[in-house]
Order: C-alpha cells, then structure tokens, then sequence
C-alpha cells in the first residue's frame, strides 16, 4: 500500500486544508512551525479538466511545503480522473478527495459530501484516482449527509478496502456545516476499526488539545482548520495568547513577504486584512492598528507600519 507516513515524520498535527487560508505562503509557515504535511485549497476537477488557470494556480506550492497533497472534488470519476492528469507534472506527493465539503454549491451538486450519498460513485473514483496517477490517495469524509444517514463506518470501510493511505474524519454531519459539537466518539470508532491512520477533525484549537485527542481516541493524528487561523504557533506548541505583539511580529512579516511574493503587492496587503484580524486577537495594539492597516494598499507599506506601529502614508 502507498503510503506518505515515512515521509511524514513524527508530527501528528495536520494544518486543515481551507479556502482562501491555507495558500501556499500560509502552508509553508505551517509547516515550518511543524505541520505534519501541506494540503492545498480544494479545486475543482471540472475547473482543471478545462485548463482553468485560476484553479491551476491554486496548486502553486514552494518545496519547503512538502509533503505536499493535492486536494480536489468532483462527481464525475472521468472528469476527476482527466483533471487529476492535467496537474500530475506539478509532481505532488499525493492526492486527496474531498468528500466532506458541506457548502451547498458543492455538496448539493454531488461533490464534496455529496460523494456520501454515492458511496459507488466515490469508490470508482478512488479507483480511477489509484489506477491513473500512481500516488498515495487519500480522503476527507463527514459522518454521513445528516442524523438520519450516518453512513460514516461504511464508508471508511470501503475507502480503506480500495487502498487509500488515510482518511481524515470531521466529526459532524453535512447538515450541520460547522454548528454544534464535532462527535469524536464516533471518530474513534473509524479509529479503532480501520488499519490504515485515521485524522480526527473538529473544534480543535491547540497543540495539546489534538495530542490528548490522538490518546483518547486512538487517532493517528488530528487536522486543525478554524483554530490554526492566525495561529500557526499551535503547530509548534506553543500558546497564542501569551505571545505579545512583539513576539508574534516576526511571523507575521515574514507571512507579508511572502504573501507579497506570491500575490503581489497590492493583493497581498488586501489578503493579510482577514489574517491580521486572527493573528493579533486580543491585543490592545489591534485596536488602534486595525482602522489603519485596512486602509493600506500596499504589502510593503503594511510591513513598515507593523514594524513601527506608527501611519505610514497611502
């Protein structure tokens, strides 16, 4: 069985792939401050079958970010698999399927967690997906579409059967998007009942949070989306709220240079707005800086104000 554990290494905690967040200048933060591996922004396989550049471009990725994973969604096992081929000479360490997106556009389609209700469906694209591009495969699943369809052991069952390397589990429904509790009983069940490593996901916010999840649930690790925003600390263990500005600074700038890199300078400064509200909750420095960083244009003249804390002109 293909696998990418030996290239993993013995980080256990996952940055959770995320649109809009986990781009390739956020990945790569990640991982340096100890994200087990990098998975990219979901794309549509649709989008790659016609050589879209925009979803193309969601792929781009830095060496530093491996091992690096592919994620995609799709209904259409021949348009999953031809899109998968256009992108297969970006050489990344495997691919992922994502079967848990519960956004409506996506799932009510068929993608996303609409593959649980088509569980055949999902099954030859997996196979399609092994056969054709001769990477690990992985998948990302809910618990089932809602209460009334829990289809969550069934489906692991027959992912590991047609050999994927891991799932990763959100321990909700589709219905229930990000509301209520991740049920992570439920998770430890797939755990315990599958071979192959399972990744627990779900209302997870800090380092040793998922390492007492992986113990008592028997996870192989955990995937942390909505609690890394802003807090790639949490990959190296350490507590965001008892980092003041200073020592947070130099993470941050070095997240605006390489958003500048990667975007553009004025794109970039426009893209960190929704970050720095994460990465500087909670200080008092946030709330006389925001009025002035949201109004800036410029990723080189955002650096200057956060490192002096004084306006710089528009």
């Amino acid at each position: 069985m293909k696998t990418l554990i030996d290239k993993i290494g013995s980080s256990r905690v996952v940055l959770s792939p995320m649109a809009g967040y986990s781009d390739s200048p956020y990945r790569k933060i990640c991982r340096q401050m100890g994200s087990a591996y990098s998975i990219t922004e979901f794309v549509s396989t649709e989008h790659l079958f016609r050589s879209n550049p925009k979803a193309i471009a969601l792929f781009r990725y830095e060496e530093i970010e491996r091992p690096l994973v592919f994620q995609v969604f799709g209904k259409d096992p021949d348009i999953v698999a031809k899109g998968i081929n256009r992108v297969l000479h970006l050489n990344p360490d495997g691919i992922d399927l994502n079967m848990g997106c519960s956004v409506r556009t996506v799932s009510a389609s068929g993608s996303g967690a609409g593959l649980l209700k088509t569980p055949e469906v999902a099954r030859t694209i997996i196979r399609r997906l092994t056969a054709e591009t001769n990477l690990p495969i992985s998948a990302k699943i809910r618990l089932g579409w809602d209460s009334g369809n829990l289809n969550y052991k069934e489906i692991s069952a027959m992912l590991e059967s047609e050999g994927v390397w891991s799932i990763a589990v959100h321990g909700r429904t589709r219905q229930m998007g990000y509301s209520g509790r991740a049920n992570w009983d439920a998770i430890g069940e797939i755990a315990e009942a599958c071979r192959i490593p399972i990744f627990g996901n779900g209302d997870v916010t800090s380092y040793e949070e998922a390492h007492q999840k992986i113990q008592d649930y028997g996870v192989y690790g955990v995937f942390i989306g909505r609690g890394a925003i802003g807090n790639p600390w949490l990959f190296a263990g350490k507590n965001r709220e008892f980092l003041n500005y200073a020592e947070r600074l130099p993470t941050i700038l070095e997240h605006v240079q390489s958003m500048a890199k990667f975007y553009g300078d004025q794109a970039a400064a426009i893209l960190m707005r929704k970050h720095l509200t994460q990465y500087l909750h909670g200080l008092p420095e946030w709330n006389r800086m925001r009025k002035v960083v949201h109004h800036l244009t410029s990723a080189r003249l955002l650096e200057e104000y956060l490192s002096t804390g004084m306006a710089v002109p528009t």
